[in-house]
C-alpha cells in the first residue's frame, strides 16, 4: 500500500468510525481523534489493522473519558482499574494516586470534605434556616388544627416518639400519625404558597 493509499483508508475509517457515536456536535473532534491516533500508530509501526484498533480506543477514550467532569489519566493502570470495577471485583487501590483515581472513577466522596459537597450549611443558609423554622413555628395555628400543630410540634421541636405523643394526648398511635400526615401536608401547601 501506497502511503497514499494508506492515508485514505485510515481517513474513511475515521469517518466511518466517528459516525458510529451519532453525535454530530463531537463528531470532527471524533474523526481528528481517531485519525492522528492511527497515524501516529503507523508511524510507530503498527500495520492497518493494529492502527484501526489504536483508532477505535483513541475514541472511546476521548467520548468515555476526556468528556467526563474529571480528567481521569489515560493509562494501562486506569484501563486495568475500569475493567477490575466494571466486572464487580474486589478492588483495593494502593498509594494516594491510585485511591483518588479509584474514587474518581467510582463516584465516592468518603474522603471529600464535606464542605465541598456542600453538605454543611454556610452562615446564610443557616439564617434561612433558623427563620424558615421561626416563621412556621409561629403560624403553626394559622394552617394547622390546634391537635396537628401540638402534635407536630411534640414530635418535631420537642423530641417526642409518636408513642409518647399518644400517651400524652389520650390519642391512638394511629391518630397521632393521621395527625402528623395531615399537618405536614397542610404546612408543605402552606409553604408553597409563601414560597
Amino acid at each position: 500500500m501506497t502511503e497514499t493509499s494508506v492515508q485514505e483508508t485510515l481517513m474513511e475509517t475515521a469517518g466511518i468510525l466517528a459516525s458510529r457515536y451519532k453525535d454530530s456536535q463531537e463528531y470532527q473532534d471524533l474523526y481528528q481523534e481517531g485519525f492522528l491516533a492511527g497515524w501516529e500508530a503507523l508511524s510507530n509501526g503498527a500495520d492497518v489493522p493494529q492502527a484501526i484498533g489504536t483508532m477505535r480506543r483513541a475514541m472511546n477514550d476521548y467520548k468515555n473519558i476526556t468528556l467526563k467532569p474529571v480528567s481521569i489519566p489515560k493509562s494501562g493502570d486506569t484501563y486495568a482499574l475500569l475493567g477490575a470495577i466494571n466486572r464487580g471485583q474486589e478492588v483495593s487501590p494502593q498509594g494516594s494516586t491510585q485511591v483518588a483515581l479509584y474514587e474518581a472513577l467510582t463516584g465516592s466522596t468518603d474522603l471529600v470534605q464535606e464542605n465541598t459537597l456542600g453538605v454543611t450549611k454556610g452562615s446564610e443558609g443557616l439564617m434561612v434556616e433558623k427563620e424558615t423554622y421561626k416563621y412556621v413555628t409561629d403560624n403553626l395555628l394559622v394552617y394547622l388544627e390546634p391537635q396537628e400543630a401540638v402534635v407536630i410540634l411534640l414530635v418535631y421541636t420537642q423530641g417526642y416518639t409518636q408513642e409518647e405523643v399518644a400517651q400524652e394526648l389520650g390519642l391512638s398511635q394511629g391518630g397521632v400519625s393521621k395527625c402528623l400526615t395531615k399537618g405536614l401536608e397542610k404546612l408543605k401547601k402552606a409553604l408553597e404558597q409563601v414560597t
